[in-house]
């Protein structure tokens, strides 16, 4: 029996669309062993040539760009449908490069940061796009990734690959569903936003709300399907409908800051929250107490020059009483992608009660998540006297022969500098004094060691992202908005 089901559609809607007519049987006959004929005397089955129809006459339209969801019952034929469907899709122009997912072969000592994207910025906005954004996946081997961070890395590997149309058969089926359901909200939305052609197959029926299929195939036993065009587009993972933004303690943080790249202490903490979803620690945002001085924040408000200038104690109060800064956001790994960071952070920036939230971010280069939750990016250069000094340095040990992985890795470093003359030795002192006297300006009170001047030097030539956001409370109305471009607007001070 085959059963049809279709959505009514208007004649311009199916003149876009291309139908599939799709039949697949196979001969069952049974050869005439002596145990074939014990079933056949036991039950009555024939064993005569018999013909088994998996799907006959089956149609399916799909346009460029739909999201085709095949499920059903294990061994009810979907790999088979996905095959077909497959095939036929070959043949048209307005479908290929077709790539099937089991094509893609990673090296397992393959660093995600080297197999994908022309450049470093761009492999990091491809990892991020899904939902390998982490400082240290980076730099992992594929061999060292999860289920869930391989399934997501050749994701990257295939939108390198640019195809018109994606199979995925067994479409996260060895995953938790937690992390499916993730997987499934990034994958339509990627090939939604690349105009790709998305057909998956799957035994599990779970991933409906996060695909939102343009074409949903029900496959069950025998030769029974149920066709459906159009279901309602995802606007968000159906996780996040469980998701609760609450105060959070300092263990919150303990837990999840392995994850963070910087996992040292976080600065002076005023204030954790914590997201949830279900039962489970999604994710965990810090604001601390903000940076003394900051070039950025004086072009953003241009009017702290003039208090700096007037005496840099009560400058420095007035930032402590008027400014809180984000000093980490971590999302648990198979939370991220889906918007878990965003609404850390815009749920959070008002419960601190300053006119002004700051932070400063690498990630921010290559995921804006903090402008998707309403912060402003300032385009502020360094100071260029400052900049030409610390530039002058790199310079001077890359003469001496230090390359940047040296200077970056504090065991090279030690290595490469035992190896010099004393005259060279002097030099690099000499040259890395720029970075010492650089910290003591920001406040630091020991000595930095030789190593982590090196890997300093490197930082500051290379400085994060600073974005900040106004409170948009009527209390706070008398303050200034800040200047996303840096011009020369006159200095304007805060009304209260």
């Amino acid at each position: 029996m085959l059963l049809v089901l279709r959505d009514v559609l208007s004649e311009p809607e199916r003149e876009e669309r291309r139908s599939f007519r799709l039949s697949r049987s196979f001969d069952s006959s049974v050869p005439r062993t002596p145990r074939a004929l014990e079933v056949h005397k036991a039950f009555g089955i024939g064993i005569g040539k018999r013909e088994h129809v998996i799907y006959r006459d089956l149609l399916v339209d799909v346009e460029p760009g739909d999201v085709v969801y095949i499920t059903g019952e294990s061994g009810g034929g979907k790999s088979l449908l996905l095959r077909d469907l497959e095939a036929e899709l070959r043949k048209h122009e307005e479908f290929r490069p077709v790539l099937n997912f089991d094509s893609i072969r990673v090296d397992p000592g393959e660093r995600a940061i080297e197999g994908v994207g022309r450049s470093v910025t761009e492999s990091i906005e491809i990892l991020s796009g899904v939902g390998l954004g982490e400082a240290y996946l980076f730099l992992r081997r594929y061999s060292e990734l999860s289920d869930g961070q391989k399934f997501r890395y050749r994701m990257a590997k295939a939108l390198t690959k640019s195809p018109k149309t994606l199979i995925i058969d067994e479409f996260c089926s060895n995953l938790d569903r937690t992390t499916a359901k993730v997987l499934a909200y990034m994958t339509q939305r990627w090939c939604k936003r690349k105009g790709i052609t998305l057909v998956v197959a799957t035994a599990h029926d779970d991933l409906v709300e996060d695909l939102g299929p343009d074409v949903l195939v029900v496959k069950r036993f025998g030769s029974s399907a149920e066709v459906r065009y159009d279901l309602p587009r995802p606007e968000k993972c159906s996780l996040m409908k469980s998701l609760r933004i609450e105060k959070g303690t300092i263990d919150d943080y303990k837990a999840l800051r392995e994850l963070h790249y910087r996992s040292r202490h976080p600065g002076m903490v005023r204030a954790i929250y914590r997201a949830v979803v279900g039962e489970e620690l999604a994710g965990v945002i810090v604001y601390a107490s903000p940076h003394p001085v900051l070039r950025p924040r004086n072009a953003a408000l241009p009017f702290l020059r003039e208090m700096m200038r007037e005496g840099m104690q009560s400058y420095l109060r007035w930032i402590n009483e008027h400014f809180v800064r984000i000093s980490r956001v971590i999302v648990y790994p198979k939370f991220r992608g889906i918007g878990v960071a965003v609404e850390l952070v815009r749920q959070t920036l008002p419960l601190e009660g300053r006119p002004y939230v700051e932070t400063l971010a690498v990630m921010a280069r290559y995921n804006p998540f903090f402008e998707r939750a309403g912060m402003v990016r300032i385009a502020a250069g360094a100071d260029p006297e400052r900049r030409r000094s610390l530039g002058a340095a790199y310079r001077k040990l890359e003469e001496l022969g230090a390359r940047e992985d040296v200077l970056l890795d504090p065991e090279l470093f030690r290595l490469w500098y035992r190896g010099l003359s004393g005259r060279e030795k002097g030099e690099v002192r000499d040259a890395l004094r720029t970075v010492g006297e650089y910290w003591r300006r920001k406040g630091a009170q020991r000595r930095i060691p030789l190593a982590r001047a090196a890997s300093r030097l490197v930082m500051l030539l290379n400085p994060p992202e600073y974005l900040i956001w106004k409170n948009p409370d009527p209390e706070y109305s008398g303050y200034p908005e800040p200047l996303s471009v840096v011009t020369s607007l006159p200095s304007r001070r805060p009304s209260s």
